[in-house]
């Protein structure tokens, strides 16, 4: 028989089986690391007395340990394997065929095409699309802060109508607020798991101050900016 022949008759494995393997390895490296935290927990743990374990008791000790490891990680562990999972999924799901790829945002601008190719660079330099990242605490991911800096061309259309505030992704509009007579902060929960905040000069569509937890598209328009917005800021956690 052929190789190709061999390979064509091999089973392919379905999304969820795949799933469950990266589950599988994920519940192992967390049953090794409880394996050398428990070691490391013994070393430090002096034999005191007369009489000094020998090397039968120290092997059902060790077995011992063994198994009580085993049952901690299948009862959930300490949380570990459910991160390394949860990193293995956004790192290998697309190609795996587990999880389909992140979608590019569809807001909260769209440039024209001359300003299309704008991309970002250090905060420090002077650039149109400024970035920050800032560090998360333990529980909490990092937040990404983007500043839309352009120019008044690059904020209204090729007609001269002012530009289109639009949603990123599907989502929930967790609600609006007027900080200044024609600034507006608008919070949102993505369906990709995101939260984002959009803070402009402009004005919001109407509905939206209505119902304020109202069902978002992606690229479903949110308000318009101002003909003397200067930038927007977008921040994603």
């Amino acid at each position: 028989m052929k190789i190709n022949q061999y390979q064509s008759m091999r089973r392919v494995a379905t999304p969820e089986e795949q799933d469950q393997k990266l589950k599988d390895v994920a519940k192992l490296y967390e049953k090794q690391f409880l394996r050398e935290m428990t070691k490391a927990m013994r070393s430090t743990v002096s034999e005191d007395g007369f009489i000094k374990a020998n090397q039968a008791e120290k092997i059902f000790r060790e077995q011992l340990d063994q198994e009580y490891v085993e049952k901690w990680g299948d009862k959930g562990g300490i949380g570990l394997a459910d991160m390394i999972y949860k990193q293995l999924l956004d790192k290998l799901g697309p190609g795996m065929g587990i999880k389909s790829a992140p979608q590019r945002p569809m807001g909260p601008i769209q440039l024209d095409q001359k300003n299309a190719g704008m991309t970002a660079i250090k905060t420090s330099e002077r650039s149109p699309i400024k970035i920050q990242v800032q560090p998360g605490t333990e529980v909490k991911p990092q937040r990404l802060t983007v500043q839309y800096d352009l120019q008044m061309a690059a904020l209204q259309k090729d007609d001269g109508n002012p530009r289109e505030v639009l949603a990123p992704w599907d989502g929930n509009l967790l609600g609006t607020q007027q900080i200044n007579p024609d600034e507006y902060l608008l919070e949102m929960s993505h369906t990709n798991g995101r939260k984002s905040q959009l803070v402009f000069r402009g004005q919001i569509d109407s509905q939206l101050s209505a119902q304020p937890l109202k069902e978002i598209q992606a690229g479903q328009r949110l308000g318009l900016l101002s003909p003397e917005a200067k930038n927007l800021f977008w921040t994603v956690e």
